[in-house]
């Protein structure tokens, strides 16, 4: 299953394969779709004489592509390709209704449910025929609720190959918990596939509890990204950093209680999305004074001190580039300050690196920043003095500082930025207590627990197939 030279490109094998997968033509469907792939450069050589020794199929994702390059970087005779997971999603639509999403799966109508099976008869034929000679080891996906991916780790399943999930969220918070929870049970339904790999002991008790999975499937083996940080801090102890904030922006609606179904564009230069309330009274909670105040802070800032550098890093989804200009209170990016940019999308560790002080809200961003040893200052004013909105949000508790208005928000980002304090080896204790309580690693080896519980799936796999 050697992958060389040009591949077919994303656009024109979506168009492709939605035209065969509506003719039913599972195996023209499964050589559009061979001819999409692309193979992972992980620094260690695969003898392409000889057949690997891991051999993976990755449905990538935001944060999930980082996580299987940490976990097999380096480690020989494995070679991990990849089938964009709108590919999948094309051969989906050609089957399910237009209303099934990730969080109505199981509770879809019954023609809803008989689509799914057809869907599922005709994935089966698909795998067949894009390996037909058995070389991939397993597949690998980021949630075991996507879609588009429901039938097609049940049609693996029966097959006999693997279907394993790194899931790369979390549930931390009391009100977080409850919410998902609820979805998990009412909405998402049980996992089909082999093995959930989760980065906590909260995500597995939460999956547990609402019936996605059985305890023995479900295992923590910690968030493999933030080795890639364990790392960065260890071989740059004594770093002056430079006199630079970094913002991970954050929207009014982030924690809330809602789902996103989804953005229809409106006009030449507004999107306006549906978005789902699922508990009454829900749709009364946000924290957009939090939001505006914050990002109107950062312009503040830049404009006060030109000589600290602000980077607002925001996930660079159509709505990021389409409301965080508005947050900051310009009509375009180019009226920010000099000294101010947006940065949209990528990892956050080179930005990491470059910064004295992170600050943000809510963010994933803010757990890698300590595991840097960058001092992390949240915003900790405006609606979240409500309890109802508290419960959604997650504390970092003594590990930040916390800012309890804008002002002071602004002095203190000044103030840790012109500090510049050098990278430090060892890590505080409440910060190493966070790190493994949310994100399973306190000690930089999430990679090889991930790596191991994977070769584990495959070689009993191996062993029962020839049993």
């Amino acid at each position: 299953m050697t992958l060389k030279g040009k591949r077919l490109p994303p656009r024109v094998a979506k168009l492709l394969i939605r035209i065969f997968a509506r003719l039913d033509l599972a195996s023209v469907t499964a050589w559009v779709a061979w001819l999409a792939m692309q193979r992972v450069p992980l620094g260690a050589s695969v003898n392409e004489q000889k057949s690997a020794k891991l051999r993976i199929l990755l449905l990538p994702k935001a944060g999930l592509l980082d996580d299987v390059a940490n976990t097999f970087n380096g480690i020989d005779g494995v070679e991990i390709v990849t089938l964009p997971r709108r590919l999948l999603k094309t051969v989906a639509r050609a089957f399910l209704p237009s209303e099934v999403n990730d969080n109505n799966y199981s509770s879809a109508s019954p023609a809803a449910q008989e689509a799914m099976l057809r869907y599922r008869a005709f994935l089966t034929r698909f795998w067949r025929a894009l390996d037909p000679k058995r070389h991939i080891d397993a597949v690998v996906s980021g949630n075991f609720a996507y879609y588009a991916e429901r039938e097609f780790a049940a049609a693996l399943e029966a097959l006999g190959v693997p279907f394993v999930v790194l899931h790369k969220e979390n549930a931390w918070t009391p009100g977080t918990q409850a919410f998902w929870g609820k979805i998990y049970r009412e909405r998402r339904g049980r996992f089909l596939g082999r093995r959930i790999l989760v980065y906590s002991l909260l995500e597995r008790d939460l999956q547990v509890r609402a019936g996605i999975v059985d305890a023995p499937r479900i295992e923590v083996v910690g968030m493999p990204r933030l080795d890639e940080v364990h790392r960065w801090r260890e071989a740059n102890v004594g770093t002056i950093p430079k006199p630079m904030v970094l913002f991970a922006s954050f929207p009014s609606d982030v924690g809330m209680p809602v789902l996103r179904k989804g953005t229809l564009r409106d006009g030449p230069t507004g999107l306006r999305r549906y978005a789902e309330v699922m508990n009454e009274g829900a749709d009364s909670l946000s924290v957009t004074q939090l939001c505006l105040a914050t990002h109107r802070a950062m312009v503040k800032l830049a404009t006060a001190c030109p000589d600290i550098q602000i980077v607002v890093k925001t996930k660079g989804r159509p709505r990021d580039r389409s409301d965080v200009p508005k947050w900051l209170g310009i009509e375009d990016e180019k009226n920010l300050p000099n000294n101010m940019r947006l940065v949209h999308g990528g990892g956050p560790l080179p930005l990491i690196a470059e910064a004295a002080v992170v600050c943000g809200f809510h963010s994933t961003l803010l757990l890698e920043a300590l595991a840097a040893g960058r001092t992390v200052v949240v915003p900790w004013f405006a609606e979240i003095r409500d309890p109802d909105i508290r419960r959604h949000v997650f504390n970092l508790g003594s590990a930040v500082t916390f800012a309890l208005s804008p002002e002071e928000l602004i002095q203190k980002l000044e103030s840790r930025a012109r500090e510049r304090v050098p990278v430090q080896r060892d890590l505080p204790v409440p910060t190493l207590s966070l790190l493994q309580e949310w994100l399973g690693n306190d000690d930089g080896r999430a990679g090889e627990r991930t790596a191991a519980a994977i070769c584990r799936i495959v070689e009993i796999n191996r062993a029962e197939r020839t049993a």
